[in-house]
Parts: C-alpha cells; structure tokens; sequence
C-alpha cells in the first residue's frame, strides 16, 4: 500500500455501501421489533409505509406531488391497513379495491395514466393487507413473518455481493443493466439458507431441501419484485422512486422485493388453507 486515496469511483461505491448498510442498521431492528410485536405496532409500520408508497406510487405515474389521485388511494389504503389489522379483511380488500377505482377517476384524463394509478391497488395495497393477515392470522404467523424479512434481505445481499463480485452476463440488460445471473444465483443461494434455517426453528423436523427449495423460490420472486421495480421506473424515466431513505431510494426501492414475496407466501399458504378445508 502507498497510502494514496484510490479512484473517486472506488471511494464513491464505498461510501455508498456505508449509507446503505447505515440505513439497513437503523431500520431492520425496528421492522423486526414491530413484527415480533404485532398487533397496533405492525399494523401502524404497515399503514405508514403503505401511505408512503402511494405517494411514491402516484408521483412516478402523474409527475407531480400530493395529486387527487395520491389521496384517493392513499385514505382507502390506509383504512384496508386498519381493518385488516382487526381481521375485517373483506372491507379491508374492498378498500383496496375502492382506493383503486378512485385513484383511476382522479386521474381519469389520461387513460394511461389512470390504468397506472389503479395498478397501486393490487401491486402496492393488497399486499399491504396480505402481509396483515400472514402475521396476524397464519399458524406461526410471527415467525413467517420475520422469516419473510429473512429471505427478502438475505436473496438482496447475496444478489448484491455476487453481483458485484462475480459480475457475468446480465440477468436483463434493456430493464436493469446493473443486474447479473450471478447476482440471481446469489440471491437463490442465500434465500435458499435463510428458508432452510429459518423453518426449521418454525416447523422443526429436518425437511431441509423443501425448506431450502421454498426459500429459493421466494428469494427468486424477491429479485423478480426488483426486477419488475425497475422495469416501471424506466417506462417512467426515473432511477429512484425518491430519497426517502438514504442508500436504497424510496420505499418502494426498498420494499419491491417484499411485495412480490409477500404476494407468494400468502397466496400459497391460503390456497394450503383452502385446499386442506376441502379435503378435510
């Protein structure tokens, strides 16, 4: 060593990483306490960034701050957050719903640009409801819960680091040019353990490849969630969904994988549900 400073990009993706792994430090320990506590805790950390997310949702789409539209989804979003939280969950998707329709009649001058505001009630709302009922209605609904934050932060490291240390062909070029099949592999890989630890201590037993495979397989929807993130903020003309938390973008930035996760560990845990009350 020369002790000479090293490439202004070298020191830039530094401290960039410093920021990000701040920003992780903060707030992972309060969003695992709020799940740990359920209850009025989790469901305001839910009802907060849902409204959040609106906004970010609605700025992208009509370039413009605190619009009719952003109101319109973000009042009934809020409200499915709030029933939801105390089991009501026909209101709370038919707030979803609702939030949905109003936001397309606020922004009904662009036909486009309504179809975008209604695509928040399923893409940014319903699965604010459906994290609710995983917690709070689910058998081990805590542990899912947090095992869920697992596998979505552990499938984000190792895409990051193996993407970043292995490099190779990209995963897709024209969407997010940053992103590699190494980083996929990574994200798997990682994803894969946390799902194979973590239900483990959940159900117990040592089914550890069906554990291991259902990791994977949400870590994959996790990158499939950034990857679609991405794709919209290009068909927007935008790199970050806002400033909201330094290091990683909006909220939106951070939470794309956790939507498309959410999404499939609920939908398979109610259809077991569902299917078991048939055959039983």
């Amino acid at each position: 060593m020369d002790g000479r400073p090293g490439p202004p990009g070298d020191r830039n993706r530094r401290d960039a990483l410093a920021i990000r792994a701040a920003s992780a430090a903060a707030l992972a320990p309060a969003t695992l306490a709020a799940a740990w506590a359920g209850g009025p805790a989790f469901a305001a950390l839910v009802a907060f960034m849902t409204v959040l997310m609106c906004f970010e949702w609605s700025r992208m789409v009509e370039g413009r701050e605190l619009s009719p539209a952003f109101y319109a989804l973000a009042i009934p979003g809020a409200a499915g957050v709030v029933f939801a939280s105390s089991g009501a969950f026909p209101a709370a998707f038919a707030c979803c719903a609702a939030a949905g329709v109003g936001g397309a009649w606020m922004a009904r001058r662009r036909a486009e640009t309504a179809a975008w505001v209604a695509f928040a009630a399923p893409y940014v709302l319903a699965p604010s409801v459906a994290l609710l009922w995983l917690r709070e209605h689910a058998d081990y609904g805590r542990g899912l819960t947090i095992l869920l934050f697992a596998i979505v932060w552990s499938a984000d490291t190792g895409a990051y680091f193996a993407g970043r240390l292995v490099g190779g062909p990209k995963l897709s070029p024209r969407i997010s040019p940053a992103k590699t099949w190494a980083g996929a592999a990574g994200g798997f890989a990682l994803g894969a353990l946390a799902g194979a630890v973590g239900c483990s201590r959940i159900y117990g037993g040592e089914a550890y490849g069906a554990y291991a495979a259902m990791g994977g397989a949400l870590g994959v929807a996790s990158i499939l969630g950034d990857l679609a993130e991405s794709a919209f903020k290009r068909n927007f003309g935008i790199k970050d969904m806002s400033g909201f938390i330094p290091g990683h973008g909006g909220v939106l930035d951070r939470l794309d994988g956790m939507i498309f996760a959410t999404a499939a560990m609920t939908a398979v845990l109610y259809a077991h549900i569902v299917i078991s009350g048939f055959g039983g």
